[in-house]
């Protein structure tokens, strides 16, 4: 009997899985791979100016064209790609390794340390982001360094909040006792016990984060603040080439948008599909 459920249990996990999740990952698995071999398919520099082949509409030398300074754009998304990507999801990771355990001592531990670290969660929140960007930027200047601080400091507060409203009803539950009488300490209950039970939501929300870092690294990068110029990036790219749209120059802003578009795509439909299943 038990080489029978065995067997049915993988087979049923499977049949659960979304056929939308599979794109997504197939989508994301490639901007991963086209950023991760941009150094060798990139067919130029993409920080080499060129003012003889300025604005150049794809062709098969330019795929993408050329922008305003005569780089390419092709390569320029995809050295691009590894700096949005890189950003994105180490800062969101970042995020997620202090939120997650503080929030878990904080659903765990209760009392006067929940409330504590539930009011600085509130107070992290409660700042405008753009805001506390642009002065922290102000502050310690444009890097690539300063910004996945910003966006790591943006997620703590997301994922403390989220692993205490999984944690808080997991308290008083009776395996949770056991452990207890056991002899296990706190730490031993919270990383055995406790945070296993988080794993479904926060790899949700953690995909979901990235689509959202995506958005701010080229938002901020759109007004001049971030990853300094002339370093390929999908927000400076379409800020760069937003001038020639009315005259016919569309290309500079197309494909990095459309870069964007998809980036933010497979994350957030990874992270819509996987809060659906695990909570199927």
């Amino acid at each position: 009997m038990s080489q029978v459920l065995t067997a049915e249990a993988p087979r049923a996990w499977v049949s659960r899985l979304s056929p939308f999740l599979t794109v997504y990952w197939l989508i994301l698995f490639g901007l991963i791979l086209l950023a991760l071999l941009a150094p060798w398919i990139a067919p130029y520099d993409p920080v080499t100016a060129d003012l003889d082949a300025k604005l150049l509409s794809p062709s098969w030398d330019h795929l993408f064209g050329t922008d305003t300074n005569g780089m390419d754009v092709f390569s320029r998304v995809l050295w691009g790609a590894r700096t949005d990507l890189t950003i994105a999801i180490v800062g969101v990771l970042i995020g997620a390794a202090i939120g997650v355990p503080v929030g878990a001592a904080a659903g765990y531990l209760g009392g006067i340390v929940d409330d504590v670290l539930s009011r600085i969660s509130d107070m992290a929140q409660a700042l405008p982001f753009l805001l506390f960007a642009l002065m922290v930027f102000a502050a310690a200047g444009n890097s690539r360094g300063v910004l996945v601080g910003i966006i790591a400091f943006g997620n703590v507060p997301i994922f403390l909040r989220l692993t205490r409203s999984v944690v808080l009803p997991l308290h008083a539950s009776d395996f949770i006792a056991a452990a207890r009488c056991a002899g296990l300490g706190p730490t031993r209950i919270i990383a055995r016990h406790v945070l296993p039970n988080a794993l479904g939501p926060f790899s949700s929300q953690v995909s979901l984060s990235c689509a959202y870092a995506i958005q701010i690294v080229a938002g901020l990068a759109f007004i001049g603040q971030g990853v300094p110029k002339p370093e390929p990036e999908w927000g400076s790219m379409i800020q760069v080439g937003a001038g020639g749209i009315i005259y016919g120059e569309w290309w500079p802003v197309l494909f990095p948008g459309l870069a964007i578009i998809v980036a933010v795509f497979a994350f957030g439909g990874i992270g819509r599909q996987l809060s659906r299943w695990y909570a199927s």
